[in-house]
């Protein structure tokens, strides 16, 4: 028998990037189980079954019941550390009947009275959540990217994204998903816990459209970043402002004589004087801009492109009047 033959295989490494990237339910229970026959981390273990369960509530994919087996070992007859037993609540899905799960309270607590007082709050929180939890197979209309900031536990505000997720409940179940992350404390780096508070959270497409953000106008190192409504609602504020200007503008320039509007003099660009603009290519951008506001257009799919679009227009008309100036006066010189 050779040296070669003699030689271990190396244990697949199991952390944060399996947990939220791992595809395929077999692969991830099987790599889940394998961790903890090498390692024999009980708590780890446990924690990350719970990290896959909140990826499950914001994936498309079937993740739920991960490990069901060894868990259930485990919280039926095994060694479970003092400092996770209470993490049991999320697994109660896992046990079949009633008498499983008072067999289950029973080995980890010394009553069912211990139980309800220990855990009353975090089950709470918890019951509107655990469908959610063990969700399965979710339809998704279309690709979006989750993005999120957490506080780690100096405080520190950090960055943390996962792929391939749906948008299917209310920002107040997301934060309260998230900030499940809180609890455990497998994932840290340079031994201090990444996840203890969720800040805010966008479901990224083409565009940004953020779901919840804690912070307010009154802590001064968080500017405040408009959704998608609010940015609409400017843009046609503005578009509705420039077309009035404009169109009692071209009134005001109707009413002179043709030599002053085509060839205005200096004195008459003074402040609150008209300007004669190119009548085409205004009439063609306050066409546009109407018939875009008519058609309800920044609430189409494709609104991030459109809204570029109508600032473009907007920015040509409320540049026009200097431009035009500008351009007659350097003429002049």
């Amino acid at each position: 028998m050779t040296e070669k033959s003699h030689m271990t295989k190396p244990a697949q490494p199991f952390g944060k990037r399996q947990v939220f990237t791992l595809k395929k339910h077999d692969t991830l229970t099987k790599r889940l189980e394998s961790f903890l026959f090498e390692t024999n981390k009980t708590a780890e273990f446990i924690q990350y079954a719970v990290a896959i369960m909140i990826r499950n509530a914001f994936s498309p994919l079937n993740l739920s019941f991960i490990a069901k087996k060894k868990i259930r070992e485990l919280f039926l007859t095994g060694e479970v550390p003092a400092s996770v037993r209470h993490l049991c609540i999320y697994f109660q899905d896992y046990f079949e009947t009633e008498e499983e799960w008072t067999t289950v309270i029973n080995h980890l607590y010394k009553n069912q009275q211990e139980f309800d007082q220990l855990t009353e709050e975090a089950r709470l929180l918890i019951e509107p959540l655990r469908p959610a939890l063990i969700s399965g197979e979710q339809a998704v209309d279309r690709k979006r990217n989750l993005k999120a900031s957490f506080l780690d536990e100096t405080g520190k505000m950090h960055n943390w994204s996962l792929s391939n997720v749906v948008c299917l409940h209310s920002p107040k179940k997301h934060m309260a998903l998230l900030n499940i992350l809180g609890e455990l404390t497998v994932f840290q780096k340079d031994g201090l816990r990444q996840f203890t508070k969720v800040v805010w959270l966008d479901f990224a497409i083409d565009e940004h459209s953020r779901d919840f953000d804690i912070r307010n106008d009154e802590d001064f190192q968080h500017k405040s970043k408009k959704t998608a409504p609010e940015k609409s609602a400017n843009i046609l504020n503005n578009i509705d402002e420039l077309i009035e200007s404009t169109e009692s503008n071209e009134k005001r320039n109707e009413a002179l004589p043709n030599d002053i509007r085509q060839y205005p003099v200096e004195e008459q660009a003074q402040e609150n004087e008209p300007i004669k603009l190119k009548n085409k290519p205004v009439k063609q951008l306050m066409d546009r801009m109407k018939k875009l506001k008519n058609d309800n257009f920044l609430n189409t799919p494709s609104k991030n492109d459109r809204n570029l679009e109508v600032e473009k227009a907007v920015r040509k008309v409320s540049k026009g009047s200097k431009g035009k100036k500008n351009r007659k006066r350097n003429k002049r010189k």
